[in-house]
């Protein structure tokens, strides 16, 4: 079968251009089964709507499948209307982030024939089979649809074990377009040559505001496929840099020493940061040497919340105590480090947003990331959200963490936004944090860019 797999055009500024990993291993894992695969990312098109018309004429798909987050829900229905209008036989798919919400939600939609529910490669597979021989959908786990006016879900999809067992074939993108800083899910690479990679699957903390798509079960890549896949990279696209993308990669911290070693051992000579962040408890003095003689430049640490009684309610299991003396540590071995905050949790007080902002500027960070709290569905944060008196509508176009979504805090919603504006002007507006984003920034010249982006956010 001809399946095409599309990313919905870009809708917003907050939008990002990365490299689409998991429409990536999606079609890899449909091309290994025989399938005739493209992929078409709409982010990268000036004009989205002609060049999918072109692709619909060209590839002729029986099947196309839609990646979507939250944020661009809205994006993904018109572009799923956009699709049935051109090709009404042709079914469409969904998966990604936003489906962790209730089927009801997404296949309301008529132009939505299928929701596929978490770890998508086996899902998608067993799907297209099911499709193309007209088989029993209620025996392909992870999967909703829509049969006589009902909703259908079927069984839980069990995770898939052996991660070296997957490939991803980069030659269903021209990766060569994503070497540039919009493209890049490090807010100040340090190259223009860069590549996201995973090497891991999976979370066993329970943060109320995460989505699960990879379940909790922890499952690795073994340190060896993951030097073989850095060295690939480098070699066949002149990969300089690594953003490594786990949940939480510091979590088996033998695995990760092992695998920082074999990096440093190997010669390459590489960049590697960490912008989905790391376990701030999970970080000792090895793991930091290791760390530096990989390469590892920049590295984000998901903290949320300087108050203790915030961080009780989020299920992150993090004491705070120990975050200034990793940050410092990290910073003294030349490593520049981003805190990720949130303001805005439900029941949150002004006086514990503030306490906040102190501890984030107390902290010696490079940068920091104040984002409003975004209860996304399928999330326990918006079940408490709503519980605590927020809206409970569908409507996600504006899903930001640059905007209110939901506010159930204890500020009304421009204060909110006003307390995210101060976050940033305390904690960036001063000579010693601008020498110091300055001083650990390989990229000099992203600077100007970026501290205009600033800007807008201070306000």
């Amino acid at each position: 079968m001809n399946v095409l797999l599309l990313r919905p055009p870009a809708m917003g500024e907050n939008i990002s251009k990365v490299l689409p990993l998991g429409l990536l291993a999606i079609g890899s894992a449909l091309k290994d089964e025989g399938h005739r695969v493209a992929v078409l990312d709409l982010r990268m098109f000036a004009f989205p709507e002609k060049e999918l018309r072109r692709r619909l004429g060209e590839f002729d798909p029986g099947l196309v499948g839609i990646g979507l987050m939250t944020v661009e829900s809205d994006a993904a229905f018109a572009l799923a209307q956009t699709v049935k209008s051109l090709r009404p036989k042709t079914q469409i798919v969904f998966g990604g982030p936003h489906c962790a919400h209730d089927p009801q939600f997404i296949l309301h939609d008529r132009n939505v024939d299928f929701m596929v529910v978490g770890e998508g490669e086996r899902t998608i597979v067993e799907l297209t089979a099911a499709v193309q021989s007209r088989g029993e959908l209620e025996q392909v786990d992870g999967l909703a649809f829509r049969r006589d006016g009902e909703y259908v879900m079927t069984g839980e999809r069990k995770p898939i074990p052996n991660l070296d067992a997957l490939n991803i074939d980069y030659g269903l993108l021209d990766v060569a377009r994503y070497f540039k800083p919009e493209c890049s899910h490090e807010y100040l690479p340090a190259t223009r040559r860069f590549m996201p990679i995973m090497t891991s699957r999976g979370c066993p903390y329970t943060c109320i505001y995460c989505h699960e798509v990879f379940g909790k079960t922890m499952r690795y890549r073994s340190p060896q496929k993951v030097l073989e896949e850095m060295r690939y990279l480098q070699t066949t696209y002149g990969a300089r840099e690594f953003h490594i993308l786990d949940d939480v990669f510091n979590i088996n911290m033998k695995r990760a020493k092992e695998i920082l070693g074999l990096v440093a051992q190997s010669g390459m000579n590489v960049k590697i940061s960490f912008p989905n962040g790391l376990r701030a408890d999970l970080i000792d003095e090895e793991l930091i040497d290791k760390m530096c003689a990989a390469g590892v430049y920049r590295l984000a640490l998901g903290i949320e919340s300087g108050s203790e009684r915030v961080q009780g309610t989020l299920s992150k299991r993090l004491k705070i105590g120990v975050v200034p003396p990793v940050v410092r540590r990290l910073s003294q071995a030349g490593i520049s480090v981003n805190g990720f905050f949130m303001l805005g949790f439900p029941g949150e007080t002004r006086e514990e947003m503030e306490e906040t902002i102190r501890f984030a500027c107390d902290l010696d960070l490079s940068t920091a990331l104040f984002s409003l709290v975004i209860p996304n569905p399928g999330t326990k944060l918006r079940t408490l959200a709503v519980e605590e008196g927020a809206q409970s509508n569908q409507d996600f176009s504006d899903y930001s963490i640059n905007a209110v979504n939901g506010n159930a805090s204890r500020v009304e919603a421009r204060e909110l936004i006003a307390l995210q504006k101060k976050a940033y002007r305390k904690f960036y507006l001063s000579p010693r944090r601008m020498w110091k984003v300055y001083r650990t920034t390989p990229a000099k010249s992203l600077l100007a860019g970026k501290f205009f982006s600033f800007l807008k956010l201070a306000g």
